[in-house]
């Protein structure tokens, strides 16, 4: 079994150490180009692959390939639907920075809410009024929605309740007494909308389908709700979200993901005042860049030894991989 590492992102030591260990076939070959892709990925029977965007056309002219576990938890730059229908098992890295962006999220809940990039620039600039950003609210009994409670968005809750913040949770893939039995108030995403002064993002990509945040969504909410996003950006109407924060329907943007990263240019929403940017940094830590690279190792060689996976992303049927149960 030939198992080949596209990710950039690694220097390919930890997974040459587990592959090799199982005594399989390993091979690093960073890409940082699509064309790069198609030439690294000739005799692979597995995939470690980053973010580069991984077509079904590459996947037709790979009839050895049986598998690709992605070295992020997101999944939306690979056709999975060609891959499912090719028979070629997908996996994620799961969990492996669950707690590093639910410490994120608060980060930037915390920061938007007692507006700290005003403060810190007051102080740059000279200044020191304690009131130049005006009084922020207090966050004791505000109301928090969890759009997604996953993993993520179960993280989250926990820290946010210790916060003293009231939480409510919507998730069109899990039932509302699984939300509830993890100390969440389950509710329809209309009610949350309705109630939420903070709403959270922890969804995966739609994937070409139209943002779940639309202009509509906006003119539902709390007026002056602040949103958070560390999950997808195509999650939001980035359009319908300027228009919301400009007119106040939004008190503010709270953001670890953007449209294009990074962008071709500057936004000016990077400099709006009510706005907090971090450069999709949510998952970062010492701790996290080892288990991610570990883990999608682990993943490929527990598959490729006939164990069933830990964290597919699909259920191909039938697939070209012979594991005791895929699902």
């Amino acid at each position: 079994m030939t198992i080949i590492c596209t990710d950039d992102s690694s220097d390919g030591l930890i997974e040459r150490d587990i592959v090799e260990a199982a005594g399989k076939s390993f091979a690093f070959r960073p890409c940082r180009m699509p064309e790069e892709l198609v030439e690294a990925s000739h005799e692979a029977e597995a995939l470690l692959v980053g973010l580069l965007h991984v077509p079904g056309d590459l996947l037709r002219q790979r009839p050895q390939l049986k598998l690709i576990v992605t070295c992020s938890t997101g999944w939306d730059h690979i056709d999975v639907a060609a891959a499912t229908e090719l028979g070629i098992l997908v996996c994620n890295a799961g969990d492996y920075c669950a707690d590093e962006v639910a410490d994120h999220t608060m980060l930037l809940i915390l920061a938007a809410w007692r507006n700290l990039t005003r403060l810190t620039a007051e102080v740059r600039q000279g200044g020191w009024n304690f009131d130049c950003a005006g009084a922020p609210r207090p966050l004791q009994g505000t109301v928090l929605g969890l759009i997604g409670m996953g993993r993520i968005g179960s993280r989250v809750a926990q820290r946010a309740k210790a916060f003293g913040l009231r939480v409510l949770g919507y998730d069109p893939f899990i039932p509302p007494e699984q939300i509830q039995a993890r100390g969440v108030e389950p509710v329809s995403l209309a009610s949350l909308l309705a109630q939420a002064d903070i709403i959270s993002l922890h969804l995966p990509s739609q994937a070409g389908k139209q943002p779940l945040l639309t202009q509509a969504a906006f003119a539902q909410m709390k007026p002056g709700a602040l949103l958070v996003n560390v999950s997808r950006a195509d999650l939001v109407d980035m359009p319908a979200a300027r228009a919301a924060l400009e007119s106040g329907q939004l008190s503010g943007l709270a953001f670890d993901v953007w449209e294009t990263e990074p962008p071709v240019t500057p936004d000016p929403l990077f400099n709006h005042p009510q706005v907090l940017i971090t450069p999709h940094a949510a998952w970062y830590s010492t701790a996290s860049v080892r288990a991610l690279h570990q883990r999608t190792a682990e993943e490929a060689v527990r598959i490729l030894s006939g164990e069933p996976p830990r964290f597919a992303v699909n259920h191909p049927h039938p697939s070209r991989l012979k594991i005791e149960d895929s699902r």
